[in-house]
């Protein structure tokens, strides 16, 4: 349970009790007095199941599936290895039928520690030659 639940449950359990106003406990709370109304029906003194968000545990509606994750971690390492994000979100539209966007490439890659590839970055040669005096 976090700070902010066990708060939360002190302060509701203190408004159920009599021993605060809704006002009070608005306040506390930094919630409207209609908010706080509404935590003291959900109250419950046996259990903390009232103070915790209905959707904590449950996957997000839009998160992909982990089968097509893992696809598009396996096309990355095989068909389409040393493509940027850009390009392999293009390829898995157009070739493999999957519409994912850059971002959501990116995301997947990362949290699987691959990087995307960059071409031989060539440095400034202005840029170099005025390190180079100054270093010199």
């Amino acid at each position: 349970m976090s700070q902010k639940e066990f708060q939360r449950v002190k302060v509701i359990e203190n408004a159920a009790g009599g021993r605060l106003s809704v006002g009070e406990a608005s306040r506390l709370l930094q919630l409207s007095e209609r908010q706080v109304q509404r935590l003291k029906r959900r109250y419950r003194p046996d259990s903390l199941g009232w103070v915790q968000h209905g959707n904590r545990g449950r996957p997000m509606p839009w998160a992909l599936p982990v089968p097509q994750r893992q696809l598009i971690l396996n096309l990355a390492r095989s068909k389409y290895q040393g493509f940027n994000d850009s390009h392999l979100a293009e390829k898995l539209r157009a070739e493999e039928n999957l519409c994912v966007s850059r971002e959501t490439v990116r995301r997947i890659l990362r949290s699987a520690k691959l990087a995307s590839p960059r071409n031989g970055a060539r440095e400034n040669t202005a840029l170099a030659a005025r390190r180079a005096r100054v270093s010199a």
